[in-house]
């Protein structure tokens, strides 16, 4: 008995048809932006492959755990980990517009790795760096049929992973979109650190923030 198409089999639009009825995805219909972050682990992957997989686990367990708790606290809903990084966003960002609360956020994120290479030293794992970046804009938020999860998708997450490798090891950067809501804000040092040429945008400003 044939379950599916072979692979390599072309589909017509009727073999599509019951596929689209039957939706394993569906889209918000939303129209407003949202503030999204990424921190991603510096040399990952050469650090876990000199470790056992038991090993490798704590020192994920440890990280992932840690900085979700952050990303939580500070009002942002973890979308996903991909493999070295987390993915979050601040779904009530767009209600109370205060932009001040993922800055403070990201500063926590930085000042955890301290606590965190105290227990790795413990645990006679190897210490950790990682770098934070956010941008602002628009989202399409899906949601899936087998998952009660959501996931996040568009322009403004694919250039706040573009944007992330800017960051100095241990530091945080933004793109010019969220820059321009938080740029008046007198706490905080913003240095321009580079244009990015993304192929979305020409010419991408991002800022680090020295706290």
């Amino acid at each position: 008995m044939m379950l599916g198409p072979r692979i390599g089999l072309k589909l017509g639009s009727k073999e599509i048809e019951p596929f689209l009825k039957d939706q394993m995805i569906t889209f918000k219909e939303i129209d407003q932006s949202y503030c999204v972050g990424i921190v991603d682990i510096v040399n990952s992957t050469q650090i876990t492959s000199k470790l056992s997989q038991v090993k490798a686990c704590e020192y994920y367990t440890v990280f992932l755990n840690a900085l979700g708790y952050i990303a939580k606290a500070n009002g942002a809903t973890v979308v996903k980990n991909i493999g070295d990084s987390i993915l979050f966003y601040f779904p009530e960002l767009s209600k109370d517009r205060d932009f001040s609360i993922p800055v403070t956020c990201g500063k926590k994120m930085l000042e955890a790795s301290g606590l965190m290479n105290k227990i790795f030293v413990k645990r006679d794992l190897p210490k950790i760096q990682y770098r934070v970046s956010m941008d602002y804009g628009p989202l399409m938020i899906a949601n899936y049929k087998t998952s009660c999860c959501e996931d996040i998708f568009g322009s403004t997450v694919n250039l706040c992973s573009k944007i992330n490798r800017t960051a100095k090891p241990n530091g945080m950067v933004v793109g010019n979109d969220f820059y321009q809501m938080i740029k008046k804000s007198k706490q905080h040092k913003y240095t321009e650190v580079k244009k990015l040429q993304t192929g979305l945008r020409q010419d991408y400003p991002v800022y680090e923030i020295t706290f």
